[in-house]
Parts: C-alpha cells; structure tokens; sequence
C-alpha cells in the first residue's frame, strides 16, 4: 500500500472521528458493560446490528460466572439451572419479552474461581431505532431464598439489571452500516465463539479478540472493505493501530480480528473500528473495554472490591472510584496501597494482609443482618484494629428508662453524643452477599442475643489503637480513644451512638 494513499486514508479517518464526535453526546461516548445486582453479579452487553429492511437486530449477551453458581451432583454430573427473563420497553409498551432457562452440565465442578469461567445465554430480537428501557432477571434455581416469604411464594436467589436505558441505533439503507463491534473471550467445542459481555482481558485471557460486521447498500458492490483498527487508552493516547483488508461476499462483510495486550497496563481502553470501500462509502463503531492484570480482582465480586474502597476512601474519593472501570479500579488501589507498604523493596505488602485479616475477622465476628465489615463495630475494627478493652454490660428491662441509662454510660464513660457522624460505617453501600449466622453462633460472639434485654459494648483504644490509615493516626487523643455500641433491641445489632472524640473536626467531605 502506497504512503499517500496510507495518509489519504489517516487523513478521511480523522475527518469522520471527528465528526462523530461532535454528532455523539458526551454521555453516549462511551459503551461499557452493564452489571446485574443482587444476590450475586452477572454481565450484559448489547450490540446493534444491521438487519436489511426489517430494522435493527439488537442481540442481548448475559454471562453469569460460575463461581457465583450452585452445582448439584446429579449420579456423578454437576449441573447448575438458570432462568433468564428478558424486558424491552417502549415508554409504556412492552416492545421484547422472552424468559428462557439454560442449564449446565459439566463432570466436574468448576474448578475456576475467578472471571475466566462463566455461563453466557444470548438473546435478540428486531426493533426499531430509539430509546428503550431494558430489564434482565437472571435466577439460580438451585438455590431457593432462605425466608419465609421466599419458600412460600418459591422464589430463588437472583440479580436483575433493572430499566437500563439503551439506544436502538439507526442503519440508513443507502449508506454502509458497521455494526457494534462483539468482544470475543474465545471459542466452544463447536468453533463459534464466546461472547465477552464483561469486557475485561488481562491475566486470564491477555488477547483481545473482537468480532466487527458490516453490511454495504443496493446495488453498491465492492471486492473488499478497507479496515482501520485504533487502540486508544481513556486519556486519548493511541496504543496500536492496524490497516488491512476484508473480503464482501453479495453485500455483506464480517472478519475477527485478535490483538496482544500483555503490554497493556491496567485501566480503561477502546477499540474502534472504521471501514471504506473504494467508492468512499464509510463508517465507524467502538467498543470500551478493561485491562486487568491482578489476581485477587478476577477473583472478587465487584460488591467486595466497592466495600473495601468505601472503608478506605473519603466521600468525595469514593464517589469518583464508583464510575471507574475495573481496570481504573485496580490501578487506583494498586497505588493506594503501594504507598501505605511500609516495605516496598519486598514482595509482601504487610498493611494490606493486615486489612485483609480485619475484613475477614470482622464478617466472622460481628455480623447481623449486614455484612460484618459494613457493621459500625467491624468498620473501627477494621480502620484501628483490635480494642486494648471490651466493657459488654447489659441495659434496664424498662424501656422507659432506656435512654436514661445510655446518658449514664455516656457519662460514665465521657463519650461524646452525635461525634461519630464522619467516622461512621459505610452503610449506604448495598451488601448483597447473603450471611447466615447460626443461633449459636450468634451467641458466643455476642451475648445476650435473641433476649429481650439490650446492651452496649465501650470499646477502648490506649492512645491510638493500630490504625491502617496515616489519616487515623493523628486523629485519637493521647489519653487514648472509647466507642460506645448500643444493642438496644437485644438482637446483636451493635450501632455506634458516640466516642470520646469528635471526629466531625476536620473529617473528610
């Protein structure tokens, strides 16, 4: 291929990128995978594709990872069942509706612990360009809702995505349409490949494989479609590009195109795709997707790693670290915890072991019907370690004089009223991980649970406590620091009522 017509190419490929940038809103630049919530996390990814007169062809692809299943061993087989239910909505018209269940039978249980395994269903249906509202249920019917409500009425663990916005978008007859480029994970036994709704490579899968058709207007012809593959990181930065042919077969093209990412670093990238025939016909599509590399957040569900940032960051941090992608993610804890490693030139980060114990023994110890860590006694535990002292007493029988006796052990103890509020636990983040505690579980760990009879719990700390972050550990007095828990109910639900410092003074927004 001739340098001028490399640079007539580079120079029509600019021109439109441009332009479609100017003709696309900013909150449409970017297509990213959709997350169902619940009782445990699924992916979904939707692509238009081009579907002659008929309209567009929207395909829904959902992955489910298989850690996040239940397999029962059926006579040496272990199957898993799951019911997909699928919505499309039109304002108030019900445009799509499907449910279908896929089961899976394997002759060993899943040995993958991580993303790299997963079930995926696919689904699709011919509609008109425009804005919809989307919901997908997914439910393992291999594991029924442990209430009472739930075995009546039969119904079993489940995530939804729940009316996302999508838009449908518009093939013009007369011009070349490019459809959403279909992020690939890899092959079945039968050759036809794995979709990839997560849109996350990196240590278990490090080749981007992404899957592009394309359908040319009557009665245009054409040989082949001139190709343009970009690889940009988030900021803008070209990683790699690639100019090549494909053929047209009648008036239609489709090609899969690999790409090696071990050079890549964690974060957010996008693929983008533009086509040309000879005739100057064009057009281009993108597709966002995420690089990966450590372990432990191919192994986490997404819920935990949003747990651990919101014990760790400010509002305002957290905030920001929500919109990120995995990839943004891992390499922003990557850097926070780098930092906090009081050993660098070693292997080992001896501070994150140490969080990872505390969120470990918190969600053993001190759970409810929240999770342990997200508990106002598991987040101090986890941010300044083990109390030096525990006082766990219980309160009067009368509940009138219930509040009489909190001022008594707030005086007793000179803990301050209301000066917990920025220190408090995270709990406007939604755990979804179910917990099952054991009634004698409940009672070694906390006491005077199941009675009628409350308690309080005075936690002290000599001088500071172990705090895990620099912002702790300036914050306590040199007399040392005491948190006052309230179990008021008798039920083991500790809430923090105050401490003997006011932490509202220069806490974080």
């Amino acid at each position: 291929m001739s340098l001028e017509f490399r640079l007539r190419l580079r120079v029509w490929a600019l021109v439109a990128m441009l332009s479609a940038l100017l003709l696309v809103p900013a909150h449409e630049a970017r297509c990213e995978s959709i997350r169902g919530e619940g009782d445990f996390e699924f992916y979904l990814d939707i692509a238009s594709l081009p579907a002659g007169p008929q309209g567009t062809l929207q395909l829904l692809q959902i992955a489910v990872p298989t850690k996040e299943l239940r397999y029962i061993d059926e006579a040496g087989t272990y199957t898993a069942l799951v019911r997909f239910s699928v919505t499309i909505q039109s304002k108030d018209a019900v445009i799509h509706k499907k449910t279908f269940q896929l089961k899976d039978t394997r002759d060993a249980m899943p040995q993958v612990k991580d993303l790299s395994a997963f079930l995926y269903a696919i689904d699709s249906c011919s509609v008109d360009p425009g804005r919809y509202r989307l919901t997908v249920k997914v439910e393992d019917l291999q594991r029924r809702k442990r209430t009472l409500l739930g075995l009546i009425h039969r119904s079993y663990l489940s995530s939804t995505v729940k009316d996302a916005a999508i838009e449908v978008q518009e093939f013009p007859p007369n011009a070349l349409a490019l459809a959403d480029p279909i992020l690939v994970w890899g092959f079945d036994r039968n050759g036809r490949f794995i979709p990839n709704p997560m849109q996350i490579y990196g240590l278990r899968k490090d080749t981007l494989s992404v899957y592009v058709q394309a359908t040319l207007p009557e009665p245009v012809t054409a040989d082949s479609l001139t190709v343009h593959l970009v690889l940009n990181k988030e900021t803008g930065e070209t990683m790699g590009d690639e100019l090549f042919k494909v053929p047209v077969r009648g008036n239609r093209s489709a090609f899969l195109k690999t790409v090696d990412l071990s050079t890549y670093s964690a974060g957010s990238y996008r693929v983008a795709v533009e086509a040309r025939t000879d005739a100057g016909s064009y057009a281009a599509a993108g597709k966002d997707f995420t690089v990966v590399w450590e372990l432990l957040n191919w192994q986490k569900p997404m819920r935990d790693i949003l747990v651990e940032a919101r014990i760790l960051l400010h509002n305002k941090e957290f905030r920001e670290f929500e919109q990120m992608t995995l990839g943004e993610q891992e390499a922003y804890m990557k850097s926070f915890w780098k930092k906090l490693d009081p050993t660098p030139q070693t292997a080992v980060n001896e501070t994150y072991n140490k969080f990872v114990a505390r969120v470990r023994y918190a969600d053993e110890h001190f759970g409810d019907f929240t999770r342990g860590a997200l508990t106002d006694r598991g987040f101090i535990y986890i941010r300044l370690g083990p109390p030096n002292d525990i006082i766990n007493k219980p309160l009067p029988h009368n509940r009138e004089d219930l509040y009489e006796g909190i001022d008594k052990v707030m005086t007793d103890y000179k803990i301050v009223d209301d000066s917990y509020s920025s220190f408090s636990s995270p709990k406007q983040v939604k755990d979804v991980r179910p917990l099952i505690v054991s009634p004698e579980k409940q009672r070694a760990t906390r006491g005077l649970v199941g009675s009628d009879v409350g308690s309080f719990e005075v936690w002290g700390y000599n001088v500071r406590g172990d705090p895990i972050l620099v912002d702790d550990k300036g914050m306590t007095v040199a007399q040392g620091l005491r948190f006052l828990f309230l179990d008021k109910d008798g039920i083991g639900a500790y809430h923090l009522v105050g401490s003997s410092e006011d932490m509202t003074k220069g806490g974080p927004e």
